[in-house]
């Protein structure tokens, strides 16, 4: 009699569980009672009056073991203060496999960089996701409403780094963190901060940091979006630069006019919950807001009037790119792709071209506001805001770290065509480690960046070839 009442218990819970709710990632806003996790105002810093910005890419294992790598390097340029230049980093936004490693940064700090590595980076992900998914009990939960495919990401971020952490611990301290998703109706970014939760009443602090990366990293098919519930009505009113976007020319500012509408609809609760996936499929690089915030006076922090009064006169914004761009097999047959190839080519395709060349692009449309909010203060008679803004202009460092800047060819596709998937070889790690200090530190501009604010290394750096030399040909 023990196996039928095994198994009629077994067929009773999972009844139990088929009748369970769809589960709520985000919480009402005030329902935290703390304070909003916001941008905390910094105190004068050891590199004075430099911001430091650091986006990270997509990319599995790949982006988050480049990411760790370039912040490990960072924490290895001096300051005359004794602290290191990732001490001073103000603003860290990432997408994907890079949210990863920026999440648990921002939490830790460099202290925690060596548990990044342990717990997450050396470790095969795939498996463990691949293990509970498959087998017949997940199986059977996963087909119920209340656990869903994301949510074996969830839980595997929350056991090897986040252990339930949310963004309330985080409150008050530095990097601002800024983990963005994409809404895949509206197809525009969706970063996770207190800004973007009030379109939806939601309190950001009540989220878990696991909830955020995983939906960051949601690559579509293979997982499933985090969804959203949209609170509103509520007591919140609509921000304030709404209107003026929504009343903006299309025509002039794209960008602005596709997030305006997208927030208009969260505003007036048209979408009642907004469904997450990768940030990659709108930006993969993690520089979208960031830009807006040094661009724009719409959210918080106005940056704009700080660089006006002067507070800030110097940017560093290193940008580390991890797209793939891996030879295909499909260029090789005049054989129709079938249809999981095209739709796998298709999204991943899209996902790592989308990030080409956005480096010096986005260099220049820096340059190019700051002379011109410097010439429209002349024109309004604010000499101090217009010499502020040219000072700016003239002393933005933009430090691209992309395989792309890898001079032999052989070298530069072996990386490029390194996995994305959360699972890498040591070897892998290692070359990925060396590579990532070695494109930072041989950038055009890094010894720009150092002089800028008096910095200094802490040692020699490994250099490309020395990278390139740690991951060998496959064929040997």
């Amino acid at each position: 009699m023990r196996h039928p009442l095994l198994c009629a218990a077994f067929l009773l819970a999972l009844a139990g569980i088929a009748g369970c709710a769809y589960p709520t990632r985000n919480e009402a806003i005030g329902s935290g009672g703390g304070h909003p996790y916001t941008w905390a105002d910094p105190n004068p810093n050891s590199v004075g009056e430099a911001l430091v910005i650091v986006t990270a890419s997509g990319g599995g294992t790949r982006a988050a073991a480049l990411s760790m790598a370039v912040l490990k390097t960072m924490d290895e340029v001096k300051l005359a203060s004794g602290k290191s230049l990732a001490d001073e980093i103000d603003i860290l936004s990432s997408v994907s496999g890079g949210s990863v490693t920026a999440g648990y940064f921002a939490m830790t700090g460099v202290a925690g960089l060596p548990t990044l590595e342990a717990n997450f980076i050396r470790k095969d992900g795939m498996t463990p996701l691949l293990l509970r998914g498959l087998n017949p009990v997940g199986l059977a939960v996963l087909s119920t409403p209340s656990v869903e495919r994301i949510d074996l990401l969830i839980d595997y971020l929350d056991k090897q780094l986040f252990k339930d952490a949310t963004f309330q611990s985080l409150v008050g301290r530095r990097p601002y963190l800024i983990l963005n998703a994409a809404d895949m109706v509206e197809g525009t970014p969706f970063p996770f901060t207190q800004n973007t939760m009030d379109l939806l009443c939601s309190d950001l602090t009540q989220m878990k940091l696991s909830t955020a990366v995983a939906a960051s990293a949601a690559f579509p098919v293979a997982l499933s979006p985090v969804t959203l519930k949209n609170y509103r009505p509520c007591a919140k009113r609509p921000p304030g630069w709404l209107d003026p976007a929504l009343r903006t020319s299309w025509y002039l500012n794209p960008p602005r006019v596709a997030w305006a509408r997208t927030a208009d609809a969260y505003v007036k609760g048209e979408k009642k919950y907004v469904h997450l996936l990768d940030g990659g499929i709108a930006d993969n690089l993690g520089v979208s807001e960031p830009f807006r915030l040094l661009t724009s006076d719409d959210v918080a922090p106005v940056l704009t009037d700080y660089i006006a009064r002067g507070r800030i006169k110097k940017i560093i914004f290193v940008m580390i790119n991890a797209r793939s761009a891996k030879p295909s097999d499909l260029d090789k047959t005049q054989e129709t792709p079938g249809p999981l190839a095209m739709l796998t080519a298709s999204i991943g395709s899209s996902i790592d071209r989308a990030s080409f060349g956005t480096a010096e692009r986005l260099r220049n449309l820096l340059q190019t506001d700051f002379r011109g909010f410097a010439n429209a203060a002349a024109a309004a008679g604010q000499k101090d805001a217009a010499a502020n803004f040219r000072t700016v202009a003239d002393n933005t460092q933009f430090i691209a770290v992309d395989f792309d800047s890898i001079k032999d060819p052989a070298c530069r596709q072996r990386f490029h065509s390194i996995d994305t998937s959360w699972s890498l070889s040591g070897t892998e790690i290692d070359a990925l480690k060396a590579m990532g200090e070695a494109l930072l530190t041989e950038s055009h501009y890094f010894p720009e960046a150092l002089q800028m604010i008096n910095g200094r290394p802490d040692r020699p750096f490994t250099t490309i070839n020395e990278a390139c030399a740690l991951l060998p040909n496959p064929g040997g």
